[in-house]
């Protein structure tokens, strides 16, 4: 039988950390474009026409990176027990995978080693959560959400 619902409502969530905002990124690749564009038009204006050849390949590749990672700069995965259900909502390039437990039937696997995510089992379905901390938020995470969950055991 399920435990009582407090008015708490306890949640995680894991972030990927970007350096830059997309302001700032923008800001980049326009100071970048106009530097390797004058070196261009310079050696163009010599002869020397096919730099800026080289030069578009090198602005589009360096567009293509900075595109994945905004792309990616969002990203996060959060979990919560809400209304005695466990949800888990992934992000990832702006794609949302969401997932919904039963905590009754619901195994939460500590992770052991540095690279090891937090599992999050029921019957039929599986998914891990953490890729976003450290190996010791995830651990502790593990043991909140084990402490949690009814008629499992809150120790490793």
């Amino acid at each position: 039988m399920p435990r009582d619902c407090s008015r708490e409502q306890p949640e995680w969530r894991f972030i990927r950390h970007s350096a830059l905002t997309a302001r700032q990124l923008l800001r980049a690749y326009g100071l970048l474009c106009f530097f390797s564009t004058s070196i261009a038009v310079a050696f163009a204006l010599r002869g020397y026409w096919y730099i800026s050849l080289f030069s578009v390949m090198e602005l589009s590749a360096v567009a293509a990176a900075l595109l994945y990672y905004q792309r990616h700069a969002r990203d996060y995965e959060q979990i919560s027990l809400r209304d005695g259900v466990l949800f888990v909502e992934q992000v990832s390039a702006r794609r949302r995978r969401r997932s919904r437990f039963e905590p009754w039937c619901t195994r939460i696997s500590v992770p052991r080693g540095p690279r090891q995510l937090i599992r999050i089992t029921a019957p039929g379905r599986q998914v891990e959560v953490g890729r976003y901390a450290t190996h010791e938020r995830r651990q502790q995470v593990a043991l909140e959400l084990r402490a949690l969950l009814p008629g499992l055991p809150p120790s490793l």
